[in-house]
């Protein structure tokens, strides 16, 4: 069996911890209960990078937790296609795909909605694994238990800079500060709104006009050096607009010169994925 779960990128500038969005790049993961033992190898381009497989063994204990089935040992092969650390939902990803196999493994009891129910406890907000799970863009609503989210269909491509260097998301998330401004919440509430009124309108691009934040960009940027080194060459270059993903330190920009950029690594050219989850034999 094998389970395909998508990159996200999220917030989308303005839209903090609501705004989620899934991309045509996925993770790819196979496995079997044909085994005595759980076992989990990773290959592909980002491999590498990962420190251990600890979060899959975490989901596995959380969902044993939290419905009172065992999962069974299993056989994992994942293919890292996302990179990892770099603000593109890679580690959720991993607790989308640790679901779904837990789920599988003791007999399909959970239905979409309780398995995203668990990935947002997991996780502690939904702008990542609800994309991952529906595909498009999609806006989310948590309050406590209660989750409610909308899905919008749209056809677009972004371009993101992937740096060198990774940031921690929990790291990035202490950093915030408990109180804004109130111009700069009233700057945010603006341009959330005008961003999703554009997108139900149907004026896809005209959206991205209004990405501009001051609630948590600026507060990640500023704390790490490297960080603020790569944001600042990217804004040298006049773009049109542009946003961290989700906690950094990948930028999603309109720029076509990426000449000069300090810590580059990679440059994924994405379209929107508004499949989300794909799910084979």
């Amino acid at each position: 069996m094998k389970v395909l779960v998508p990159a996200t990128t999220t917030n989308l500038g303005a839209g903090f911890d609501v705004f989620g969005l899934a991309l045509d790049l996925f993770n790819e993961v196979e496995f079997s209960f044909d085994t005595k033992e759980t076992t989990i190898e990773s290959t592909g381009k980002y491999a590498s990078d990962l420190k251990d497989h600890n979060l899959f063994f975490e989901v596995f204990r959380f969902f044993e937790r939290k419905t009172g089935y065992r999962v069974p040992p299993v056989r994992i092969k994942q293919t890292c296609n996302i990179p990892v650390s770099s603000g593109l939902g890679s580690s959720a990803a991993v607790i989308v795909a640790a679901l779904h196999i837990a789920n599988e493994g003791t007999g399909r009891n959970l239905s979409r909605e309780d398995l995203m129910k668990l990935a947002v406890e997991l996780e502690g907000h939904p702008d990542n694994v609800v994309p991952a799970f529906t595909g498009g863009l999609v806006v989310c609503y948590q309050n406590g238990s209660h989750l409610d989210f909308e899905k919008f269909e749209i056809d677009l491509s972004l371009t993101f800079l992937v740096p060198n260097f990774p940031v921690c998301t929990n790291e990035m998330r202490k950093i915030l500060p408990e109180k804004v401004p109130f111009e700069d919440a009233v700057f945010n509430i603006k341009n959330s709104c005008q961003f999703l009124a554009k997108i139900a309108a149907g004026k896809i691009k005209e959206a991205l006009k209004y990405v501009g934040d001051r609630l948590h960009q600026n507060y990640r940027i500023n704390d790490n050096k490297k960080m603020k080194e790569f944001v600042e060459a990217i804004l040298s270059k006049n773009p049109e607009y542009w946003f961290v993903s989700g906690s950094g330190p990948s930028v999603c920009s309109n720029i076509n010169d990426f000449e000069g950029i300090p810590y580059l690594k990679d440059v994924l050219k994405l379209r929107v994925n508004n499949r989300g989850m794909i799910v084979s034999e």
